[in-house]
């Protein structure tokens, strides 16, 4: 529960600043520091008496509706909603028009002083919170010192209980706005322990060397970090060493606007299944002149020692080179420098390799929780056909696979699809088939594959979602079942309204809580079609060709 200490009137954050613009892209800039001191804001205060009115407008007058300056210029804010990043949304009345403004490290229903800043962030633009003077309940201290500057996590601030009932509420009202039905919305799973859940990081570094999280809104300035609370402690471990050593050699890391430096990425994973860490370093350039060489021999030296130290297993330490000026990482030069350059994890009973470039989920508590709810929605029998779009390295296709007669996993990374096929001969799944192709032209081969008859059909598509044409293309097949996995309710709403006018309902929602700490949730969804069978039909039977 909230501590009750800070449920309301907040303190003003020392130094901030009044609406004067500065260069965003300068380094300690007023806009940029106005948002930090925002996010450190989150948590300060102390409550004020029992039975304490809302806080009012300029002057004494009624509560404060959504906006009004004051006579500094600074704003006083109404939040009025969540947005889908979990900002707060207020209005400010410019030029007689009102207009939406986003307001980090804020609660519907609170009234804040802030300062209107020029910055944009994906179309909005934001108010850096001075000062919290009417506080949610749900408020509560932040536990990372890093809050408010770093962009890893932006909902500290918010009770989890509180995280949990926003995010269910906020499929509710997606569904609605687009004419789906709200009321199938399950309340969302949570974590019994929403700290230190994950288990890969990607950290960048910063341009003295050391790791850390890119700041909210910025893909080049990364904080430095002293201690991280959604990452595994030995993941950090391997994180912080790997900043010692960068410091000890002065290597510095990769300016992302200037094109020059060395280190770009440090990837940490874990295996939950023995505690098992692999750590990828990318770098501009491979070790291969003398000195690089020798900073690449006591990297590895320290993290071994640091795992020996801290009693966990080294799986393997790679040096990736990408030269390429895009931020994506590339893995054009993948040089194992120790270990055995995999783990083994477990996931719905199954074990599965994982190389750095695996994508497999990021929170396996909550993982299981999410495959657990999928087979349960999709209600599989033995004599079923199945189909999985965006199969990945089979994490739903094989556990689907032992509870149906056929399965075919469809991928467009033929390395995904490999270690596919890899998983299933380690599992002992023999009735799975795994096809690397585009998902459109691939569904049309799954279904040739299973005879033309498909009584299931799962999709696990990425944040962009299926798209209309893939959607289309699932409707005119028509399966009886339709099970959509979704890591971004936004996309999901219109893929499912694509398949309403084909006669599909949508049934039953699950959230589950893959990312406490942020605003972000992941679904599953159970739709049917109406009055169909599993038996072949023309419509099922042929492959569609559009």
């Amino acid at each position: 529960m909230a501590d009750e200490r800070l449920a309301a009137e907040g303190t003003a954050v020392p130094g901030a600043q009044s609406g004067r613009s500065a260069d965003p892209g300068g380094p300690g800039g007023p806009k940029e520091a106005a948002l930090e001191r925002a996010g450190r804001a989150a948590g300060e205060g102390e409550a004020p008496p029992a039975g304490a009115e809302p806080a009012a407008g300029p002057g004494g007058s009624e509560p404060v509706r959504s906006a009004v300056r004051d006579d500094q210029g600074v704003r006083v804010l109404r939040i009025a909603r969540l947005d889908r990043r979990g900002f707060g949304q207020a209005e400010v009345e410019r030029r007689g028009r009102l207009r939406p403004v986003a307001v980090p490290y804020t609660l519907p229903g609170e009234t804040v002083r802030a300062v209107l800043t020029d910055w944009r962030f994906k179309g909005h633009r934001i108010a850096a919170v001075q000062t919290v003077l009417e506080r949610h309940p749900a408020r509560i201290e932040p536990r990372c010192p890093h809050f408010g500057t770093c962009g890893g996590c932006t909902w500290q601030h918010v009770d989890y209980a509180a995280q949990v009932a926003f995010k269910t509420e906020r499929i509710r009202d997606l569904l609605e706005a687009h004419g789906l039905p709200a009321d199938v919305v399950r309340p969302a799973i949570g974590m019994d322990e929403p700290w230190h859940y994950r288990n890969k990081m990607e950290f960048t570094f910063a341009p003295d060397g050391a790791p850390g999280l890119n700041r909210l809104g910025h893909y080049d300035r990364p904080v430095p970090l002293d201690v991280c609370y959604i990452a595994h402690p030995h993941m950090f471990r391997m994180a912080a060493e790997t900043a010692a050593w960068a410091r000890a050699h002065g290597l510095p890391g990769y300016d992302k606007r200037r094109h020059e430096g060395l280190l770009r990425y440090l990837m940490v994973r874990r295996a939950r299944s023995d505690g098992a860490v692999l750590v990828a370093l990318f770098a501009a350039r491979p070790p291969d002149d003398p000195a690089l060489q020798a900073a690449a021999r006591d990297w590895v030296a320290r993290l071994q020692a640091a795992a020996d130290e801290a009693g966990f297993r080294l799986a393997g330490l790679y040096w990736v080179a990408y030269g390429g000026l895009s931020d994506a990482v590339g893995y054009d030069d993948v040089r194992l420098l120790a270990g055995e350059g995999f783990l083994v994890d477990t996931l719905g009973g199954m074990r599965y390799r994982l190389l750095p470039q695996t994508f497999f989920q990021t929170n396996p508590v909550q993982a299981e929780a999410l495959l657990e709810a999928a087979l349960a929605l999709a209600e599989p029998e033995p004599d079923m056909r199945a189909i999985d779009l965006f199969s990945g390295v089979g994490t739903f296709t094989l556990p689907l696979a032992r509870k149906v007669s056929a399965a075919v996993g469809v991928e467009l990374v033929p390395e995904s699809v490999e270690a596919a096929w890899e998983n299933a001969r380690e599992n002992a799944v023999p009735n799975v088939t795994f096809l690397a192709d585009d998902v459109r032209r691939g569904l049309d081969r799954a279904v040739e594959h299973l005879g033309g008859r498909v009584d299931l059909l799962f999709l696990d598509p990425p944040r962009s979602g299926a798209g209309g044409k893939v959607m289309r293309k699932i409707g005119r097949l028509g399966p009886p079942v339709v099970i959509y996995v979704s890591c971004n309710p936004e996309t999901f709403a219109p893929d499912v309204r694509e398949l309403s006018a084909f006669g599909y309902r949508l049934v039953a929602v699950q959230p589950v809580d893959m990312f406490p700490q942020t605003a972000h949730v992941e679904l599953v969804a159970r739709l049917e079609r109406a009055g169909r069978s599993s038996e072949q039909t023309p419509r099922n039977q042929a492959p569609d060709r559009s």
